[in-house]
């Protein structure tokens, strides 16, 4: 089969695909009764485009909440960006002066502190016991740091700390990060449906029904149909059409010459 001169590019990437969509919808309506689109597929078109815009609201709402809850997580932390170790009121705040008292307790058995959580390094023999910058992390060993303090009871030898502050502190940080996670996965869930209205998920193809995908390559091929020999009237409906600059290479000579 001879190769086409032109090319109708249809891009499979989620904003220009929409806006094809549109592009059509719109020369539809222009045209009314003219049109050589079915009502029924436009409506169809329609539907999909509506459903794939709905999820990228949905995207961008979920987005910003869990930057929110990110943020409020971290400053219950002591991890934002405008706070140290020595911000008071903060979980990394309790738990580097917690760190140090132990230091100072266990001065010569700095191993101790493995049973309140902490992870003791010592390289070139010189202890090191290091607060995590992660969130999970630090939630999780501000979690061990207080269930030891409940299991030496009245003993306790953190009893110097207010640790029902810090355990108020660690159980909104938890929540945050909760729902924070949640969020992350329920944006992820909205880009997934995105992608399949729009025919661009994993296992589609443009012969996959009910796509916008399918639709506007469905659309392409009647206005080729229709536009044969003025293929460039197809921008009028939005898609780009690129004409191959060089000619296609001559045909081969018939068998026997």
């Amino acid at each position: 089969m001879a190769r086409r001169p032109f090319e109708v590019v249809i891009s499979k990437k989620p904003d220009p695909l929409t806006t094809l969509g549109r592009d059509i919808l719109t020369k539809h309506t222009a045209d009314g009764a003219a049109s050589p689109i079915s009502a029924a597929a436009a409506t169809e078109l329609e539907d999909l485009l509506d459903e794939a815009e709905a999820q990228v609201t949905a995207q961008g709402l979920l987005d910003k909440k869990k930057e929110e809850l990110n943020e409020d997580r971290n400053l219950l932390l002591g991890l934002h960006d405008t706070q140290t170790s020595i911000t008071e009121g903060t979980a990394t705040f309790y738990l580097t002066s917690i760190r140090d008292f132990l230091l100072g307790k266990f001065r010569g058995s700095e191993r101790k502190l493995g049973t309140y959580g902490f992870t003791v390094n010592s390289p070139k023999g010189e202890p090191q016991v290091i607060i995590p910058r992660n969130a999970d992390k630090l939630t999780k060993l501000v979690g061990k740091v207080l269930e030891k303090h409940t299991e030496d009871g009245a003993g306790s030898i953190l009893s110097v700390f207010d640790m029902a502050a810090l355990a108020t502190l660690n159980t909104a940080a938890a929540q945050k990060l909760t729902a924070g996670a949640k969020a992350n996965r329920d944006k992820e869930t909205a880009t997934q449906n995105r992608n399949l209205a729009l025919g661009i998920s994993k296992g589609q193809t443009s012969r996959t029904p009910r796509t916008v995908l399918f639709h506007v390559c469905s659309i392409r091929d009647t206005l080729l149909g229709i536009y044969r020999g003025r293929e460039q009237s197809l921008g009028d409906w939005g898609y780009t059409v690129n004409f191959n600059s060089t000619p296609p290479p001559p045909p081969p000579p018939p068998p026997g010459d």
